[in-house]
This record gives structure tokens, C-alpha cells and sequence, in this order.
């Protein structure tokens, strides 16, 4: 791989993981509702295991907290990454500038 390449997709792949891991929280999140597992089966057309097999399941109050703890760290960190240590980081591993 291209290290100038390398450098110029970065920014991209930070904003793809941070879209993803928000829509995997999110869809974790709406399936707690009482209605939304139905949304999902009919939106999906995925059977209730399928789903369960994507992480699509009802949790308790502390099992949902524990299940979204590490994917929300996970974002908090990727965010920060993204917008107060990407630019600084991009400026250090310049190799024009060295």
C-alpha cells in the first residue's frame, strides 16, 4: 500500500467506523422498544435468530448498559480521534514536511 494513499483514505475510514459503530448502537438501541423487534423482522425479513445472530436482542436494563459500553467507548474514541487527534497526526507523519 501507498503510504500517500494510506494518508489520504484515513479520513474516510475514520467517518466509516465512526457511521458504523453509531448505527450498530442504534439499532441495538431501537430493538429495545416493545414494537421495533417487528420493525426489524419486517423491515429485514430476517427470522428472530437471524437477528439474535447480529446482536438484535431485547436485554435487561443492565445487560443493555453492559452490551453498549464497549461499542460507545469504542465511538467516544474513534470521535475523538477523528476531530482533535487526526489533523495533529497528519501533520507529524508528513513526509514533505520532514
Amino acid at each position: 500500500v501507498y503510504y500517500s494513499l494510506w494518508r489520504k483514505v484515513l479520513k474516510g475510514f475514520w467517518w466509516l467506523v465512526v457511521a458504523y459503530t453509531m448505527l450498530v448502537l442504534i439499532a441495538v438501541y431501537t430493538f429495545q422498544f416493545e414494537d421495533f423487534p417487528m420493525y426489524w423482522r419486517n423491515l429485514t425479513g430476517l427470522t428472530d435468530e437471524q437477528l439474535g445472530d447480529l446482536g438484535l436482542e431485547q436485554f435487561s436494563v443492565s445487560e443493555l448498559f453492559s452490551s453498549t459500553l464497549i461499542p460507545g467507548f469504542f465511538l467516544l474514541a474513534c470521535i475523538l480521534q477523528l476531530h482533535y487527534f487526526h489533523r495533529p497526526f497528519m501533520h507529524i507523519t508528513d513526509l514533505e514536511r520532514i
